[in-house]
């Protein structure tokens, strides 16, 4: 009998073994087809759900397709495809299928920007979905015509920040924080929930400017694309009073132009066109992207891509950039002989300072070889501005968070909790006096603060020369920008952090302008196939 049900369950597990493989077979056939026909007057419809990232990890993307769970969208994807369709004469229109996604703002003003640009052709856009986000319209701000379902919702708030303040329910379970901070880094605001039960001025300061200086982009953009907005009062009543509004109310403030039902929007198009719209002139941004012709010359522009938590070790699949992983993809780049010019994306809000000072190296080593271009995405602060520092030019959002030149580190001791609660206490014993710098139930000595404080202080002067050196910038002026500082993109330009606004579309037409011929874009670190 045992016999019998051992060979049963390995039948069962052999044939799901078999059946799972399939699937990846035709997973993998179908997405690696390249045979896609592109009609006359296609319109490309572009659907927008889940998490927008500048480079989602392709192992998670196959799982979340076998699992039929949402994708998350790629930027860069989008961006280059939105950039071919521009120029393709049979693509007419796009439709943007709002769903519930989520963006940083930078990467919606990028993403904004060509659709803009789209417009610009004289080719039309529209935008349909059930309940339009303050992101998603301001996303959907730039189309021809904007659509909600009849009992849709519209939320526009304007921005605000509201970080968790832990210091109390720590005093409360006997735990205690130690933040080290750079000497002046009084903007460096990271661990200040841990210290302290409420946001500092200088946090508050700073938090205040960078959301209005978000804000006054957000207002700007839209208000282009729908001047009326700005000449009513009707914008900032909304905002005061009715930040949720109704379809009809929506419709009434001028914010949306029409309310329609799904079954009724390839109609409006049609309308919109002037044509009848067949089933095989609507394609897909995935499906459009195999037909898309990569330009064949030999010469390579390389993107590459640190997205994530900046941290020390190996590899970096998990969403995270690693010194290891950026070390092993840069020495490819520099191999390749055929790869003339390099662009970083950043966007990353730091992490290891060590980590970020080897990346920081290998990317200075890669700049004496070939043009190091700087795109900054989101987020580029901390060691995600160490690592810009050396790059021959930086282009931003004015949306991108950057700058936070400072350092940090914290601890926690919690002797109170293990002596007075726990009863629990360690006996130490050591060569020297210093010899156990850290102990979770005592906090830091004096003696052994000096010691940290002096490791930060190192570290952060380091930060400050890098900057210095690498922007050319006078040492001084880098100590006046420092302090932990966070500014937004807008801010970043006026003093001279970054060189110029532009997003990754606009960095890859300056950069194939100073090449000779078209050149192709290749991306690392190096995605395995997760097959």
């Amino acid at each position: 009998m045992k016999v019998f049900f051992s060979s049963f369950l390995g039948v069962v597990a052999g044939l799901f073994f078999i059946f799972f493989i399939t699937i990846l077979i035709g997973v993998a056939a179908s997405s690696s087809s390249n045979d896609m026909e592109v009609f006359e007057n296609t319109t490309l419809q572009i659907t927008l759900e889940g998490l927008i990232e500048d480079r989602p990890n392709a192992a998670n993307q196959l799982l979340f397709e076998l699992l039929d769970q949402p994708q998350s969208l790629s930027l860069t994807d989008i961006l280059v495809t939105l950039e071919a369709a521009r120029i393709d004469p049979k693509i007419d229109a796009i439709w943007l299928k709002i769903g519930l996604f989520d963006a940083g703002y930078a990467s919606l003003q990028e993403l904004r920007n060509a659709l803009k640009a789209f417009t610009e052709e004289g080719k039309k856009i529209i935008s349909s979905g059930k309940i339009y986000t303050q992101k998603a319209y301001y996303l959907a701000s730039v189309a021809d015509e904007m659509i909600i379902a009849p009992q849709g919702i519209l939320e526009i708030s304007g921005l605000s920040s509201a970080p968790i303040y832990w210091k109390e329910a720590f005093d409360k379970l006997g735990v205690k924080a130690h933040l080290i901070r750079g000497n002046d880094n009084i903007y460096k605001s990271a661990g200040e929930p841990f210290i302290s039960s409420e946001m500092s001025s200088a946090n508050r300061e700073q938090t205040s400017a960078r959301l209005n200086s978000l804000w006054s982009s957000i207002e700007s953009d839209i208000f282009q694309s729908i001047p009326e907005l700005s000449e009513s009062s009707k914008w900032d009543d909304m905002l005061n009073s009715q930040p949720l509004l109704q379809a009809e109310k929506a419709l009434q403030y001028g914010l949306i132009g029409h309310a329609l039902y799904p079954d009724s929007i390839k109609g409006f198009l049609e309308n919109l066109l002037s044509y009848e719209i067949k089933k095989k002139q609507i394609i897909g941004i995935s499906q459009y992207k195999k037909s898309i012709k990569k330009p064949s010359g030999a010469h390579k522009i390389a993107v590459l891509v640190a997205e994530g938590e900046i941290k020390d070790g190996n590899g970096g699949n998990d969403g995270s950039i690693t010194d290891g992983g950026m070390a092993e993809a840069i020495s490819k780049i520099r191999k390749d002989k055929r790869i003339e010019a390099v662009i970083l994306r950043i966007n990353s809000p730091g992490g290891s300072a060590l980590a970020s000072d080897m990346i920081w190296q290998n990317i200075r080593l890669l700049a004496e070889e070939k043009p190091v271009y700087v795109s900054m995405g989101n987020v580029a602060a901390s060691g995600g501005y160490y690592i810009a520092a050396p790059c021959k030019k930086i282009y931003a959002s004015p949306m991108t968070i950057t700058g936070s030149i400072g350092v940090f580190g914290l601890m926690f001791s919690a002797e109170e909790l293990m002596h007075n609660k726990l009863g629990i206490k360690t006996q130490q014993v050591g060569t020297h006096p210093l010899s156990n710098l850290i102990a979770i139930d005592q906090g830091p000595s004096k003696e052994v603060l000096a010691v940290l404080q002096n490791n930060v202080n190192h570290t952060y002067d380091r930060f400050k020369s890098v900057v210095s050196e690498g922007r050319q910038i006078d040492l001084l002026k880098v100590d006046s920008l420092a302090k932990g500082h966070v500014y937004s993109g807008n801010d970043a330009l006026e003093i001279g952090l970054i060189d110029e606004f532009g997003g990754l579309l606009d960095v890859i037409e300056d950069v194939q302008s100073t090449l000779d011929e078209p050149a192709r874009l290749v991306f690392f670190p190096k995605q395995k196939d997760p097959l």
